[in-house]
């Protein structure tokens, strides 16, 4: 137990002994930037906390220090990196509008962010596919499901109305869902935040009604470069949106009808760095796109890549802002952004969703006697459902009473979670720490009890799950969350 010990007391001295919360539902970021002041109070009038009725409180682990292969993990700050121009075969094709499209594309790509590279080993590929579903939607499901891997399908909430049923379907196969406007009409979008921020709400509650998942991660049409200014980035970011953008285009949408040769050949024709984020379609019109995915996902492979849906842990790839706007516009004002940002918040709360601003507190929140909280609080003396882990064709149960929500996270038994994830956990009693491993990663917990711990609290000690899952490389792909029906896709 010295090693253990001696990277207890590293933990220790990096100031890691901090409790935090892993599953906040709904991933909402504190307000920040204009509209932090104004928004402040209506924010803090608005959380609000709910208690699963039968949930004991349990020991809670103080957060993890994380290490691989006997040194602590490092996090890297993005740093810009120009892609690749784009390839200009085909050029003799395009129409005037075309080849206005594609000398944006150029922008784009020199205007992405992407990541410092790292270890071989973390090499990932995140397939995306915008303006779907539609039927070619289906045919891409059968070629992730046949090769195993997930993916990111941002939609309209316009094709989302017409077919629901393949909406459901990318929930249903895990895969993640993103908000990608209602109608994708960039004049109304680019040209009022207003309008945009209206879109965006309505796709929020469509995607919610359809399938079930209340979604945070969002794609711009068009992509974010001339179209956002430094005013919609700060909006989306305060109401908790997590904006995406991509440091590989496919070409697949340059103009219509692009072969699938060709669109293999923009793919390998691609930088590689260590983090990739394809952007593809799957709306009406791009078969050629579905014909060249086997031919993309085995190009990947064969570089040793892996394969993940997007998830809000994944730091967003984004475009830098203009030096000049394609719109003529107002700025978003701190109302408007306010108001994306309370319509966020309180369809997170009527989709059983929580949000909770940081305290210095540890325990439940005391509820006050708001018309809302009250409502919350009816609502918890229903029969608690059990929560439900997915992870491909596994699950696993817990009762009420075996997990529960505090202070916005989610809590779970480590021990349980740790076996049905395929790793494992050590107690040492004496000296009040729990280290768990998993594929040659280590995470060390303290209990935040006073005294020593007792064998029983041991088996009891719960987690927040999300960045537990996330301290061994594991993300959430989805989740519903509500007094009926509470499951979690944990992503392979």
């Amino acid at each position: 137990m010295a090693g253990l010990m001696q990277r207890v007391m590293q933990a220790a001295i990096c100031a890691m002994v901090v409790w935090f919360g892993l599953f906040e539902p709904g991933g909402f970021a504190p307000y920040n930037g204009e509209a932090a002041i104004e928004a402040g109070s209506a924010q803090q009038a608005a959380a609000v906390v709910a208690a699963a009725s039968s949930y004991d409180t349990k020991p809670l682990l103080a957060e993890p220090a994380v290490y691989e292969s006997g040194k602590k993990v490092e996090h890297v700050r993005n740093k810009p990196l120009a892609d690749e121009a784009h390839r200009k075969e085909g050029q003799e094709k395009q129409t005037p509008q075309e080849a206005g499209q594609n000398a944006e594309r150029d922008k784009q790509a020199e205007a992405a962010i992407v990541p410092t590279p790292s270890p071989a080993s973390d090499k990932v590929v995140y397939l995306t596919f915008d303006d779907g579903p539609s039927k070619n939607t289906e045919r891409v499901l059968e070629i992730l499901r046949e090769e195993e891997i997930k993916a990111t399908f941002f939609v309209l909430g316009d094709h989302v109305r017409q077919q629901p049923e393949i909406a459901k379907r990318i929930i249903e196969e895990g895969h993640s869902i993103g908000n990608h406007t209602l109608n994708h009409k960039y004049a109304k979008l680019y040209g009022s935040f207003a309008e945009f921020s209206e879109q965006v709400a309505k796709t929020d509650e469509l995607i919610y009604k359809t399938t079930g998942v209340r979604t945070t991660l969002f794609r711009a049409p068009g992509g974010t470069y001339t179209n956002f200014d430094q005013g919609y980035f700060d909006a989306m970011k305060a109401a908790g949106y997590q904006v995406h953008d991509w440091n590989v285009d496919s070409g697949d949408s340059k103009r219509r009808g692009v072969p699938a040769s060709e669109i293999i050949a923009t793919i390998k024709g691609s930088r590689l760095v260590n983090k990739l984020v394809v952007l593809l379609h799957d709306s009406a019109g791009h078969e050629e796109s579905v014909k060249a995915l086997p031919a993309i996902i085995k190009y990947y492979k064969g570089k040793g890549y892996s394969f993940a849906p997007l998830t809000e842990e994944v730091e967003p790839i984004q475009f830098r802002v203009a030096d000049k706007q394609k719109w003529t516009r107002a700025k978003v004002t701190k109302a408007e952004g306010i108001e994306l940002a309370r319509f966020s918040e309180a369809f997170g709360r009527s989709v059983g969703q929580v949000k909770v601003e940081p305290a210095e507190q540890t325990g439940p929140t005391k509820q006050t006697k708001s018309s809302r909280q009250t409502d919350l609080a009816e609502q918890t003396q229903l029969a608690e459902p059990k929560l439900v882990l997915h992870r491909g064709e596994e699950r696993l149960e817990l009762n009420p009473g075996e997990y529960g929500l505090r202070d916005g996270s989610t809590e779970v038994p480590l021990l349980k979670l740790m076996a049905w994830i395929g790793g494992s956990a050590e107690l040492d009693l004496e000296e009040g720490v729990i280290e768990a491993q998993m594929n040659g990663k280590r995470a060390v917990w303290l209990f935040d009890t006073t005294g020593k711990p007792t064998a029983g609290q041991a088996e009891q000690a719960v987690v927040p799950i999300r960045a537990t899952l996330q301290a061994f490389g594991i993300g959430i792909a989805g989740f519903v969350y509500n007094d009926r029906q509470r499951e979690i896709w944990v992503a392979e």
